[in-house]
């Protein structure tokens, strides 16, 4: 079941933080048509434009073991991105790319966190 946050809440925080986050590239590996077994075709790379910014994460995380060194959070403005992330995608911003390790959410559904890791 939505939020019942969504929607209107999640277009009206893009409106408001839309110029302050950087445009980015998101990337997933979209597996082709398997016509044969013994020959499965390679990913094909897709990428998807959005805004996002980099965040450093707190020294808690590092010392607890909750994020590894070099770790960022990556926020996405959710209504910038046209499909929903996943572990093991890419992000592209100010040309540093961060493979996703764990996806999540705000209630509003506003905004995706990604912890990223080079």
């Amino acid at each position: 079941m939505a939020s019942p946050l969504s929607g209107a809440l999640a277009a009206q925080i893009f409106r408001g933080m839309k110029a302050l986050f950087l445009d980015a590239t998101y990337t997933v590996d979209v597996q082709g048509t398997i016509t044969d077994p013994g020959d499965p075709p390679a990913p094909t790379p897709t990428s998807y434009p959005c805004k996002a910014i980099v965040e450093t994460y707190s020294d808690y995380y590092s010392k607890n073991e909750l994020v590894q060194d070099g770790d960022r959070k990556v926020l996405i403005l959710a209504n910038s991105l046209s499909v929903q992330p996943v572990v093991n995608s890419r992000i592209t911003i100010s040309g540093i790319t961060f493979t996703t390790i764990k996806v999540d959410t705000d209630p509003a559904t506003a905004v995706w966190e990604i912890q990223g890791r080079l």
